[in-house]
């Protein structure tokens, strides 16, 4: 298993042209922010309070998938109602920028890397980006309301690389589920995994500023080749 840091062996991050993020869970650490989200929802239904695996399935589908995990199908219209009333901007207390991403970001973005989100999270990805000031990054930024097939297809994937003009080798796709490894495996993109030494990657990242140290070894600040 490789783990990201300054000795790692150099050609794991050589060849690179486009770094993929997941949003939840990679770019920010939203858990509680969805924690509170679904919960409440559950709660103005009157149901019991999620276990540990409907914990994990909401954290890592989009919003569709997730309220029709937790809520009976008799109460999906009456779920769907009260998600329509909450606003995401009172969450903002609860979303919090990865430690060390945005240093990352900058420091891709100055040496030419392509940037780019594919995430499960829907209509309130721009405001989540905004409240956490890495709204400027990123383009194309791939959510679950403009693919046919969200994740684990790879159709957002093969949305980004169409988008950027690389071939799959020169992606790396950065995730935190099996959701985001099968993804990437579906379009023959590297995976690196963020945080979950139990998923099948790469590359492990514990952190952002290990994998930077390790990527600028490996380039020096200097451009990648395109």
């Amino acid at each position: 298993m490789a783990i990201a840091n300054p000795l790692m062996n150099p050609r794991l991050v050589e060849g690179l042209k486009t770094i993929i993020f997941d949003n939840d869970g990679v770019l920010i650490d939203s858990y509680e922010a969805n924690m509170v989200y679904y919960g409440t929802i559950r709660e103005r239904l009157g149901l019991p309070p999620m276990d540990d695996a409907e914990r994990y399935f909401v954290h890592s589908r989009t919003h569709d998938e997730a309220v029709r995990h937790i809520v009976p199908e008799d109460r999906l219209k009456e779920a769907f109602a009260i998600g329509a009333t909450m606003n995401q901007a009172d969450l903002a207390p609860y979303f919090k920028r990865s430690d060390g991403i945005r240093e990352f970001l900058w420091w891709l973005r100055s040496a030419g890397f392509n940037l780019a989100v594919n995430t499960s999270r829907g209509e309130s990805m721009s405001l989540v980006l905004k409240l956490t000031d890495l709204d400027d990054f990123f383009h194309p930024i791939i959510t679950s309301c403009v693919v046919s097939k969200p994740k684990p297809h790879p159709e957002g994937v093969f949305r980004i690389m169409r988008a950027h003009g690389v071939r799959p080798d020169e992606v790396a796709y950065i995730g935190d589920s099996i959701v985001d490894q099968r993804a990437a495996r579906a379009a023959g993109v590297r995976f690196w995994a963020y945080r979950d030494p139990a998923l099948d990657a790469d590359v492990h990242v514990e952190n952002f500023w290990d994998i930077r140290a390790a990527m600028q070894r490996c380039y020096k600040g200097c451009a990648p080749a395109f």
